[in-house]
């Protein structure tokens, strides 16, 4: 509160005082008139003890007003300072605006931006859903043909050729009747091909690649052990016999090799032929996952012909690889490829043709 706020209210008390003196006063001048035959003492105490009583209620009553006044002051601070608040706050508030204003401007202008781009384009292709739908087509048969020839992904230029023909039945277009009929053909002919399980033979290769360490090398002793047998001995002479005849056996070692084959004696040599034997059957993987017929015959070729070579023909374990090896071998993982170009270049025939006519 300012100054001369507060003037007027001791201005109020003081005046509030003179007039109470006042009031006194003439109280005790008339008690004074009254009693005219009492003693002048005893209406002098009188008018002194009225004069105080009345002095303490107006201090009292300033009392009062000032403690008001002081609430009143802190108050006004207090509202003071909250105004300051809000003032800072509506200005903060302000700033946001601005800046929010700027970047929805700035927005406004992209969206401007991208919607002449569409426009463009829009013109460009000629404002027409045709030019839309059978650009979709165009595009999806290309890359049908692209995996087929490329990745021999049978499957994929099936799914791309049937998103193609789904765009090309949505126009509804007599005109694009052949372009169908022609599309249909070809994926008859895509889905007769022989369905390859390269999966199951790559699985099967590496089976085959950790069963190397199995073969038993052509020309090593094996020793023949029969334990039946020999619990089933007759006794006397004859055991004997027997006996001295199976230690004499057990002295010569009979090693057969068949023409052309090498005897491996050093580890080294063992251990190198087990490699390139894993080489071959790697090398067969990678041909089939490329797609690569006549590599993957032969490393399957080949890894039979040295397994027949190096490993001994009469133990299960080799037996076992050669009829995988020829039987894998037989498998024609690339198989001859129909063409499926006709149904593209006759959608690009009407698809000018449509062009030509909208122009003119």
């Amino acid at each position: 509160m300012s100054e001369m706020e507060q003037k007027p209210d001791e201005t109020a008390v003081a005046e509030m005082s003179a007039e109470s003196v006042e009031t006194a006063e003439t109280a005790a001048q008339e008690m004074a008139a009254a009693e005219r035959p009492r003693s002048g003492r005893g209406l002098a105490w009188f008018a002194v003890l009225l004069a105080l009583g009345t002095l303490g209620g107006g201090y009292s009553l300033w009392q009062e007003v000032d403690k008001q006044r002081a609430a009143t002051l802190h108050d006004n601070q207090v509202l003071h300072s909250r105004l300051e608040q809000l003032t800072t706050q509506q200005q903060e508030m302000a700033a946001r605006l601005a800046q929010y204003s700027g970047v929805l401007e700035q927005l406004q202008n992209d969206t401007r931006l991208l919607n002449d781009a569409l426009e463009k384009m829009n013109e460009r292709l000629g404002r027409d859903r045709h030019a839309w739908v059978l650009a979709e087509a165009d595009y999806l048969l290309q890359m049908a043909n692209r995996r087929l020839l490329l990745e021999r992904d049978v499957a994929g230029a099936i799914a791309a050729m049937t998103a193609a023909d789904q765009r090309l039945a949505f126009l509804n277009d007599p005109l694009l009747t052949r372009v169908r009929a022609q599309l249909s053909e070809e994926l008859q002919a895509l889905r007769a091909l022989p369905v390859l399980d390269v999966d199951g033979i790559t699985l099967e290769l590496g089976a085959l690649s950790k069963g190397v360490d199995n073969l038993v090398l052509a020309g090593t002793p094996r020793e023949e052990q029969d334990t039946t047998a020999a619990a089933e001995q007759p006794d006397g002479w004859r055991g004997l016999v027997q006996t001295v005849w199976s230690d004499i056996r057990s002295l010569v070692v009979i090693r057969r090799h068949d023409a052309g084959s090498l005897p491996l004696t050093t580890p080294d040599q063992r251990l190198l032929l087990r490699q390139n034997l894993r080489l071959k059957l790697e090398t067969a993987r990678l041909s089939l996952l490329r797609g690569h017929g006549q590599a993957y015959r032969a490393a399957l070729q080949e890894a039979d012909a040295w397994v027949e070579r190096f490993y001994d023909a009469a133990s299960p374990a080799t037996v076992g690889m050669r009829e995988a090896l020829g039987r894998l071998a037989a498998v024609d993982i690339a198989p001859p490829l129909p063409a499926i170009d006709q149904s593209l270049h006759t959608l690009r025939e009407i698809s000018a043709r449509l062009e030509r006519s909208a122009r003119s």
